[in-house]
């Protein structure tokens, strides 16, 4: 394994493209492998190095069984903000707590905003993890309190991915900090605090999804249906029925996918009823949402979460 990744790695730098196949040899490395790819990383210029991560995130989307976290960590300590940036968003579904607190220290101090913001973004997996009670003290008060210097970050994008990881913290000042970017001018920031509240899992948001479901603008309307699908109050399935003449196709297969996880009798009625007329492209996904929808009469997953957050402040301290 070490020859062939030496060759590929030797090959990399000479400008040869990997194909698929060859692609497989940095999947799930082991520590001489790592060590094996480390010695010769800097033979690679910043260019390959940035395109190899790149690749690595999209080979991991189409191949479920391949695992390039271990490329990723890797890379964190780049000397190159792009790469550091490509080789954080390898780690979006890791669950390694010693990654969790590499990630909230850059998303913290790197001094590349792209990296802070792409950082503090992939901490929004973790932030699962500490709401769950399935997370150490040290990493969730890491986690916590770099989520929190984020949303106060001089830079409007780390800011926003802040928020936007923060959505599910139950704690007092994510929800002032989703209040005030809501209520701001800054359109990044809205759009931060709508996705923030769909993650939330308090009805309290839903007033406010709801009016940006009525929304003249299209982004805003088509955040508040994804957020109104996340958040799956049931309160929103009428606001959301009326999307489903909308004028834009993205809005309604949306719609038709939120209220699949919603759920309950009024979207199933929905559903069926615009199934009499379902756009030509998009009968498998009401099929899907209309199982889902049913699914969802017998598991009902929307409430607020018990206690004010405060048990979670504590614990981080």
């Amino acid at each position: 394994m070490g020859e062939t990744l030496s060759r590929l790695l030797e090959m990399l730098a000479d400008g040869h493209e990997l194909t698929a196949a060859e692609f497989g040899a940095f999947s799930d490395l082991d520590k001489s492998a790592v060590a094996v790819v480390r010695e010769k990383w800097g033979d690679l210029d910043v260019a390959t190095r940035a395109l190899l991560l790149e690749r690595a995130g999209e080979m991991a989307d189409v191949h479920l069984d391949m695992n390039f976290e271990a490329l990723g960590k890797l890379a964190l300590d780049d000397p190159d903000p792009e790469v550091r940036e490509r080789a954080v968003s390898t780690l979006w579904e890791s669950s390694d707590r010693a990654v969790a607190r590499r990630l909230a220290e850059m998303a913290s101090s790197d001094p590349a905003i792209g990296v802070r913001a792409a950082a503090a973004l992939c901490l929004r997996e973790f932030v699962e993890a500490i709401e769950s009670r399935d997370c150490d003290q040290e990493t969730a008060a890491a986690v916590t309190s770099a989520l929190k210097a984020a949303t106060e970050d001089s830079d409007i994008g780390v800011r926003a991915a802040g928020i936007e990881a923060a959505g599910a913290l139950s704690q007092d000042w994510v929800a002032d900090r989703i209040l005030e970017a809501y209520e701001g001018e800054e359109r990044e920031l809205r759009v931060a605090a709508i996705r923030a509240m769909g993650a939330s899992a308090l009805e309290r948001w839903t007033e406010y999804i709801a009016d940006q479901l009525y929304s003249g603008d299209l982004e805003m309307r088509f955040e508040a249906v994804l957020a109104a699908g996340e958040l799956g109050s049931e309160s929103l399935v009428e606001p959301l029925g009326e999307l489903l003449v909308d004028d834009d196709p993205e809005v309604v297969l949306a719609v038709i996918e939120a209220l699949g996880e919603i759920g309950g009798e009024e979207a199933v009625e929905l559903l069926n009823a615009f199934a009499a007329h379902v756009p030509e492209g998009m009968e498998d996904a009401l099929e899907a949402a209309l199982g889902a929808a049913a699914d969802m009469q017998l598991f009902r997953r929307f409430g607020e979460p018990t206690g004010d957050g405060t048990d979670d402040e504590e614990e981080d301290e």
